[in-house]
């Protein structure tokens, strides 16, 4: 697998995810971290349509690293040339980039460069 294309295309799930926890936390729907919500599998795999089920405390755990990604628990979802299994959960599992995946994961980390607010009307 082509490391830079992986790490593009997990960053635009992990997008996709920065933009539902934005908008999920503008109308204040995540004031309690224990509460279950659904995320997108940030695996590399262009046509996955997983969603996976953690509480906001362990999203955030999984993006204090940007070269840490949350993915279905299944080793379809792990690209063992470019990622390895950093961690298992019950609902899902976190994979760290390596390499070139890793940093270009860590260019590509949308909490390290600027983006316009979010604002509701």
């Amino acid at each position: 697998m082509d490391a830079i294309k992986a790490a593009a295309t997990q960053s635009v799930f992990r997008e996709v995810n920065e933009r539902v926890r934005d908008l999920n936390n503008a109308v204040g729907y995540m004031d309690i971290g224990d509460l279950d919500e659904c995320f997108t599998c940030e695996c590399a795999r262009q046509d996955c349509k997983e969603h996976l089920m953690m509480n906001l405390d362990a999203y955030e755990e999984i993006r204090r690293v940007p070269t840490h990604f949350g993915v279905a628990p299944r080793m379809s979802h792990v690209f063992q040339d470019i990622e390895r299994i950093f961690e298992t959960f019950r609902g899902y599992w976190v994979v760290e980039k390596f390499g070139e995946a890793g940093l270009a994961a860590t260019e590509l980390d949308p909490r390290l460069r600027p983006r316009p607010g979010l604002t509701l009307t």
